[in-house]
């Protein structure tokens, strides 16, 4: 099964199965200016990071959305009436906006869907001077510490799409036009119930489990049951947020210890809205992480 199939058939569940982290909304939030910005969230899927983004923007912000997933994208359009997010059916490696049109890029546990140095090349063309890209996600090494990573069988060896801190160091530094400006990890304590994993695992909320053969899912299911330390299982999820700015962004690479930061940007210029979207959120397909 395709990451893209997968999607599409876990779209109407998607979002109860989810967790979904405020901190590196809020954190994103530290590094944008006080004035009204455009932005894309880019592998939106049902839009719960999207909505999330557009709640902490400064007033008069408009935010696009989007994805791969005609069925995610349903959802999100759905889920985000009267909040000015828009939809917009589109890859993130191939984004139909202006050159230079957009203050901030994110992508929220869906980069590792993409081809990371054509999703690059893309952010950077569609940020203007100043703008920035946020990439919130797991490197290998996290998500080997996850619930998942620990019990599940073959969860980490099948996963071979997450990126190292030094992969995405790496590929920003290939990518003309971009900088790195500072990574953060976020720790975030969790607990649940083996049900609930069950329920999780059942609904494939990973598409890591897209990718088990049939005649392995229920056996790799079971084991990971009975390897779980209790009905009731407590654990901490990490994450790593990249931050990489446009060339004219000032100031060297740093990890970033949450701290506000501001960057104060140039004059804003209108979103260049893709061709019927002024008209409203139109049906579309959809991708994420």
């Amino acid at each position: 099964m395709t990451a893209g199939e997968h999607f599409e058939r876990v779209a109407a569940v998607y979002e109860s199965l989810r967790t979904t982290d405020e901190a590196p909304v809020r954190a994103i939030r530290q590094f944008l200016p006080d004035r009204p910005v455009t932005g894309l969230d880019a592998g939106c899927g049902t839009g719960r990071y999207s909505r999330l983004l557009r709640g902490v923007l400064p007033e008069g912000s408009r935010l696009l959305a989007s994805d791969v997933s005609a069925a995610m994208l349903a959802e999100l359009t759905a889920g985000s009436r009267g909040l000015g997010v828009v939809p917009l059916l589109s890859a993130a490696e191939e984004l139909p906006l202006r050159t230079a049109s957009l203050d901030l890029v994110t992508a929220f546990n869906s980069v590792h869907h993409f081809d990371l140095g054509r999703f690059l090349a893309a952010a950077a063309r569609v940020l203007r001077p100043g703008g920035q890209l946020f990439m919130y996600t797991r490197t290998p090494q996290q998500n080997a510490r996850t619930i998942w990573g620990r019990y599940f069988p073959g969860f980490t060896e099948r996963e071979q799409r997450l990126h190292s801190e030094a992969g995405f160091a790496d590929a920003v530094r290939r990518t003309a036009g971009l900088r790195i400006v500072a990574t953060r990890t976020f720790s975030h304590p969790r607990s649940s119930t083996a049900e609930r994993l069950r329920a999780q695992a059942e609904g494939r909320h990973y598409s890591t489990f897209s990718l088990y053969p049939p005649q392995e899912w229920r056996p790799s299911l079971a084991a990971f049951l009975a390897r779980l330390p209790g009905p009731e299982v407590s654990w901490v999820d990490e994450h790593l947020l990249v931050v990489a700015g446009t060339s004219r962004y000032q100031g060297g690479a740093r990890r970033y210890q949450g701290g506000a930061r501001r960057y104060q940007g140039g004059a804003r210029r209108s979103l260049p809205m893709p061709a019927g979207a002024e008209a409203g959120p139109a049906p579309g397909r959809a991708e994420q992480g």
